[in-house]
């Protein structure tokens, strides 16, 4: 390869197994790795297994989907330098196998092992194919767990989406869940602390934006309990609709069971960025997502969770001094930061 010049333009292939119109924490990111990277001058072309949508027209020319083994080398080649979204063999083979030679920055979303902290054979692989990448993970609790030595790269936030509200908007909410109705999220943990809270006459609203397969048992409970008056379903929201609905409450509960441990969700981080304070289950990178800006409280405990509902909704002072350092966290995940990283780790392994 040529030599290039510190500060040049360059060509990046991003290597993300899923991408829109998928939707995930692994799509989100790459989503504004794509746009912040192309916004500093750089050219990048996605490469995925995420097939196109089936309604909706291919709108970036710039993303090859489900690319034959000469397509993607054809990529990987055209590169000055390729960053992969969460390790994949799949992708990521030619370099993996010495066919084509190009710097490689390799960031880690997910753990390697099974859920049981076991290794099948393909995780194994997996970990074998890093050898050739300088690798980050999105959290320091991911990076503990990672059976090779990784620096910390976190995740961006939308900012565009996720931002304070406008002077005289109302904040009449008070706490709100945000995530799939699903076991590890849980929302029953949550549903059984607000039962906890009324038997003392105490019946803080809930705000539910989501949906999954476990929300008719939810309901059910929530019925059982006697709380339908107290909690709204919102349904699936995204983007601007998201941040619109975050701006108008208090509190976002994040009760996640550890099934296995999150590595760095961006829920607390987008709450923060529209101003909410947070209580959160102390389990994976959620503590890293929070920092000093809200409760931690231990997974799958109605009563700590409970107390901490209780203790943060009657004292605004305190809800005022964990927002006081929410400028200082919410900094590490601004786009225009980790963009920076992302690139300065790209131009390092090129040296």
């Amino acid at each position: 390869m040529p030599s290039i010049a510190a500060d040049a333009p360059l060509k990046i292939a991003l290597l993300s197994y899923a991408y829109a119109p998928g939707v995930g924490g692994i799509e989100t990111v790459s989503q504004l790795l794509v746009k912040g990277l192309r916004a500093r001058g750089h050219t990048v072309r996605v490469v995925t297994h995420t097939p196109a949508s089936a309604t909706a027209p291919e709108t970036d020319r710039e993303i090859l989907r489900r690319p034959s083994g000469g397509e993607l080398m054809s990529v990987l080649r055209w590169s000055d330098a390729v960053l992969q979204s969460n390790v994949s063999v799949g992708l990521a083979w030619p370099l993996v196998a010495r066919v084509v030679h190009r710097p490689w920055v390799v960031v880690n979303h997910t753990a390697i092992a099974r859920t049981t902290g076991e290794y099948s054979w393909r995780d194994r692989l997996k970990v074998a194919s890093l050898a050739g990448a300088r690798v980050y993970s999105v959290s320091q609790y991911l990076g503990s767990v990672t059976p090779r030595p990784t620096g910390v790269m976190f995740n961006p936030y939308d900012a565009d989406s996720f931002h304070l509200p406008a002077p005289g908007e109302p904040r009449d909410g008070e706490l709100m869940f945000l995530g799939r109705v699903v076991r590890a999220k849980g929302l029953d943990v949550l549903v059984e602390a607000l039962a906890l809270l009324a038997r003392d006459g105490l019946r803080p609203r809930l705000s539910i934006a989501g949906d999954g397969p476990e929300r008719a048992g939810i309901e059910a409970r929530i019925a059982e309990l006697g709380l339908g008056p107290q909690i709204t379903w919102l349904g699936v929201l995204r983007g601007k609709a998201l941040g619109d609905a975050l701006r108008r409450h208090r509190v976002v509960v994040v009760p996640s069971r550890p099934e296995p441990p999150e590595a760095l969700p961006l829920v607390p981080v987008e709450a923060l960025a529209c101003g909410c304070v947070l209580i959160a289950a102390r389990q994976g990178g959620l503590p890293e997502s929070v920092g000093p800006c809200g409760l931690l409280v231990p997974p799958e405990d109605p009563v700590a969770l409970a107390a901490s509902v209780r203790e943060l909704l009657s004292d605004e002072a305190l809800q005022a001094r964990l927002l006081a350092q929410r400028e200082t966290h919410l900094a590490q995940f601004h786009p225009d930061t980790v963009i920076g990283r992302y690139e300065a780790a790209l131009r390092e392994a090129m040296r």
